[in-house]
């Protein structure tokens, strides 16, 4: 006869509160947690949107002196004027720019300049407003071939990949307007980060290393390609969405300064003069400067009006438009680096 076994006594489990009742809770530490980051970057880096100004100095203003800690100018010691060296060197580049062959070789009588816009939406729609003042410009050298190579939703993250789509669309548009890649001779570059959200300068230094990037793509694309015009953004004071709002608007204008600093310093990846070694750019510099600080200057200088953007208060509308294309348009017809392939000689 068999003993009854002893039953085995349970250890008693210490309660654990059901998995469903602790996600509320585990949701709420991460938003707040979330929340706590966010103010923290607020802090570090005020996101300015919907103000008419927003107290910065514009670096055609700033000069000598300096925003956290970087000097101001277009150019290096504050400056807005090119330093002698780059200006000569840019007026003698200028005048070689010639009509060309599909194959490259000059052909002053049938022969094309191709001056390209690449970018993002933004520089896009404006240089679709200066191309559509184009037949109205006075002495436009007829062998100028101009080219909207900007595309919408192409922030420089993108254009600076090799693999991006932008390139063999690019390569699309210049077929489109009766040119080769050798025919391309001046491009005007306008990019900003989409989605920027480092505190200066590191968020300039990142734009950056995409224009870096992007003028090499350009360089290793068109083989005459000569000269590389760069503007940073216009305005973002009255942005309504985080693409690119201030203080990113303004700093991108320290990206365009930065590089073309090196170049004139005689960075060897960006040289180009063959006495210096070999060329591995184009000659870069500023093209028009778009950024003034909303109304600030109303009265008596340059301003943005919110009426000069879209919903978004990002992209210009059509009277944004309109400023740009003509400050490019005087650009063009007055700087001497562009006076000598941009206006005819007759």
């Amino acid at each position: 006869m068999e003993l009854a076994s002893k039953p085995t006594k349970m250890k008693k489990r210490p309660y654990q509160r059901p998995f469903k009742k602790q996600f509320p809770w585990l949701i709420l530490f991460m938003l707040l947690l979330a929340v706590a980051g966010w103010l923290v970057y607020r802090h570090l880096t005020p996101v300015r949107m919907g103000q008419s100004t927003v107290g910065f100095t514009p670096l055609t203003e700033l000069g000598s002196g300096s925003y956290h800690g970087a000097q101001g100018g277009l150019y290096p010691g504050g400056s807005n004027e090119r330093p002698s060296d780059h200006e000569a060197a840019g007026v003698a580049i200028a005048k070689t720019i010639r009509p060309l062959a599909s194959d490259g070789t000059v052909d002053e009588q049938n022969g094309k300049i191709g001056f390209v816009a690449v970018g993002m939406s933004n520089t896009s729609i404006e240089f679709e407003t200066f191309l559509e003042q184009a037949d109205e410009i006075p002495h436009l050298n007829p062998a100028v071939v101009l080219v909207d190579g900007a595309q919408h939703s192409k922030a420089s993250q993108f254009v600076a990949n090799p693999d991006d789509d932008f390139w063999p669309i690019l390569d699309g548009k210049i077929a489109d307007a009766g040119l080769s890649a050798a025919q391309v001779q001046v491009v005007w570059l306008k990019e900003a980060r989409a989605y920027a959200n480092a505190p200066f300068p590191i968020d300039a230094l990142m734009l950056k290393s995409d224009l870096r990037k992007i003028v090499t793509l350009l360089y290793e694309r068109f083989p005459n390609l000569k000269i590389i015009y760069l503007s940073s953004r216009t305005y973002g004071g009255y942005a309504t969405v985080d693409l690119n709002p201030e203080p990113y608007a303004y700093q991108s204008a320290f990206a365009v300064k930065w590089l073309i600093e090196d170049q004139i310093e005689g960075d060897a990846g960006l040289n180009f003069d063959s006495n210096n070694g070999s060329v591995t750019a184009p000659w870069l510099s500023w093209g028009p400067y778009l950024w003034a600080d909303g109304l600030a200057d109303e009265g008596h200088g340059f301003v943005w009006e919110q009426s000069d953007f879209a919903y978004d208060g990002t992209h210009t509308s059509p009277s944004g438009q309109a400023k740009v294309a003509g400050l490019l348009y005087y650009f063009l017809r007055t700087d001497e680096t562009a006076v000598p392939w941009f206006l005819s000689s007759n």
